[in-house]
Protein backbone atom coordinates (compact mmCIF):
# COMPACT_ATOMS: atom_id res chain seq x y z
CA UNK A 1 0.00 0.00 0.00
CA UNK A 2 2.93 2.32 0.65
CA UNK A 3 4.09 1.74 -2.93
CA UNK A 4 0.60 2.46 -4.24
CA UNK A 5 0.48 5.67 -2.19
CA UNK A 6 3.85 6.78 -3.58
CA UNK A 7 2.92 5.90 -7.16
CA UNK A 8 -0.35 7.82 -6.93
CA UNK A 9 1.40 10.88 -5.55
CA UNK A 10 4.03 10.69 -8.30
CA UNK A 11 1.21 10.69 -10.87
CA UNK A 12 -0.51 13.69 -9.26
CA UNK A 13 -3.21 11.72 -7.47
CA UNK A 14 -3.65 10.44 -3.91
CA UNK A 15 -5.24 7.68 -1.85
CA UNK A 16 -8.35 9.89 -1.59
CA UNK A 17 -8.98 9.20 -5.28
CA UNK A 18 -8.95 5.39 -5.07
CA UNK A 19 -11.82 3.93 -7.05
CA UNK A 20 -11.24 0.20 -6.59
CA UNK A 21 -8.79 -2.27 -5.03
CA UNK A 22 -8.33 -5.88 -6.11
CA UNK A 23 -6.35 -8.24 -3.89
CA UNK A 24 -4.91 -11.45 -5.32
CA UNK A 25 -4.05 -13.71 -2.37
CA UNK A 26 -1.89 -16.80 -2.76
CA UNK A 27 -3.19 -19.96 -1.02
CA UNK A 28 -3.33 -22.28 0.79
CA UNK A 29 -6.68 -21.32 2.25
CA UNK A 30 -7.88 -22.82 5.53
CA UNK A 31 -11.44 -24.07 5.79
CA UNK A 32 -12.77 -20.50 6.01
CA UNK A 33 -11.68 -19.71 2.44
CA UNK A 34 -9.57 -16.88 1.10
CA UNK A 35 -10.59 -14.34 3.75
CA UNK A 36 -9.22 -16.57 6.50
CA UNK A 37 -5.91 -17.00 4.68
CA UNK A 38 -2.87 -15.95 6.73
CA UNK A 39 -1.91 -13.84 3.70
CA UNK A 40 -5.00 -11.58 3.95
CA UNK A 41 -5.18 -9.08 6.84
CA UNK A 42 -7.98 -6.53 6.80
CA UNK A 43 -6.71 -5.10 10.10
CA UNK A 44 -3.37 -4.20 8.46
CA UNK A 45 -5.22 -2.43 5.64
CA UNK A 46 -7.38 -0.54 8.14
CA UNK A 47 -4.29 0.47 10.11
CA UNK A 48 -2.67 1.81 6.93
CA UNK A 49 -5.76 3.79 5.93
CA UNK A 50 -6.26 5.13 9.47
CA UNK A 51 -2.79 6.64 9.26
CA UNK A 52 -2.68 7.74 5.63
CA UNK A 53 -6.30 8.22 4.49
CA UNK A 54 -9.00 7.80 7.17
CA UNK A 55 -11.64 8.32 4.49
CA UNK A 56 -11.07 4.72 3.36
CA UNK A 57 -11.13 2.82 6.67
CA UNK A 58 -13.54 -0.13 6.62
CA UNK A 59 -15.77 1.54 9.23
CA UNK A 60 -16.00 4.73 7.17
CA UNK A 61 -16.03 4.68 3.36
CA UNK A 62 -13.63 2.15 1.85
CA UNK A 63 -13.27 1.94 -1.91
CA UNK A 64 -14.98 -1.08 -3.49
CA UNK A 65 -12.68 -4.06 -3.38
CA UNK A 66 -12.51 -7.71 -4.22
CA UNK A 67 -10.38 -10.53 -2.89
CA UNK A 68 -9.42 -13.31 -5.28
CA UNK A 69 -7.68 -16.47 -4.14
CA UNK A 70 -5.03 -17.83 -6.49
CA UNK A 71 -2.71 -20.85 -6.47
CA UNK A 72 0.35 -18.78 -7.46
CA UNK A 73 1.51 -15.31 -8.43
CA UNK A 74 4.20 -14.18 -10.88
CA UNK A 75 7.04 -14.84 -8.43
CA UNK A 76 7.11 -17.72 -5.96
CA UNK A 77 7.90 -15.53 -2.93
CA UNK A 78 5.01 -13.09 -3.50
CA UNK A 79 1.85 -13.86 -1.49
CA UNK A 80 -0.27 -10.76 -2.15
CA UNK A 81 -0.68 -8.65 -5.27
CA UNK A 82 -2.79 -5.49 -5.18
CA UNK A 83 -4.26 -3.76 -8.21
CA UNK A 84 -5.40 -0.20 -7.50
CA UNK A 85 -7.54 1.95 -9.76
CA UNK A 86 -7.60 5.66 -8.98
CA UNK A 87 -8.74 8.86 -10.61
CA UNK A 88 -6.70 11.94 -11.29
CA UNK A 89 -8.01 15.06 -9.55
CA UNK A 90 -9.35 17.87 -11.70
Amino acid sequence: MTNIKSDLEELGSALDYLIRLTFFIKGPFPDGGVLSSPNFRLDVLDQFFAEHCPKHCSYNNPPPSEVIGVAALAQADIVVEIVAVAALPD
